[in-house]
């Protein structure tokens, strides 16, 4: 794999893009969990990318959502970016940790590829989402998707004003 620099990772994850194969209307069963797919474009059109939306079945709160870059002068793929679920323990190749029970995300780091592990090895807890619809926000957010609001339109509804709605309540 090429190696990259902190700099170029985190211009592909930030650099605008739009959906040029949108995802079905309606997540697939598969395997035990819910699936959909969308390939993305560089707004400059040279850099292409796909994503990949998974829900569990079973456990709703288990999901995961990646951005995957396509470079064009090699093979293979770079996973850049990936928002996961609170789902515990998992077998891999690298050791377990304890962010893995919270709801975190995973974004590739250049020293990771340098020493040959995933690149985006390693998660970090976060509190910017505690659901699949809020991470599926907070994740076309972080990738800079910029004609999500064609494709989730419910995601891109009118936040409560909260000050009008105490102005309501007094007397």
């Amino acid at each position: 794999m090429k190696t990259y620099s902190q700099e170029e990772i985190d211009r592909l994850i930030s650099c605008p893009k739009v959906i040029t194969e949108p995802p079905r209307k309606e997540m697939k069963p598969e395997r035990g969990s819910q699936r959909n797919n969308m390939l993305l474009r560089s707004t400059d059109g040279v850099t292409e990318f796909s994503v990949f939306m998974r829900v569990n079945d079973d456990f709703r709160e288990n999901f995961s959502i990646g951005l995957i870059y396509h470079p064009r002068d090699e093979r293979g793929a770079l996973h850049l970016l990936r928002c996961n679920g609170p789902h515990g323990d998992f077998i891999g190749s690298y050791r377990h940790s304890v962010s893995h029970f919270r709801y975190h995300f995973h974004r590739a780091k250049a020293e990771n590829i340098v020493l040959g592990l995933r690149p985006e090895f390693g998660g970090e807890v976060t509190e910017g989402y505690g659901c699949y619809k809020d991470a599926l926000s907070f994740f076309l957010r972080e990738i800079n998707l910029i004609n999500a609001g064609e494709y989730f339109p419910e995601l891109s509804q009118p936040g409560l004003d909260l000050n009008l709605v105490e102005q309501e309540r007094e007397p």
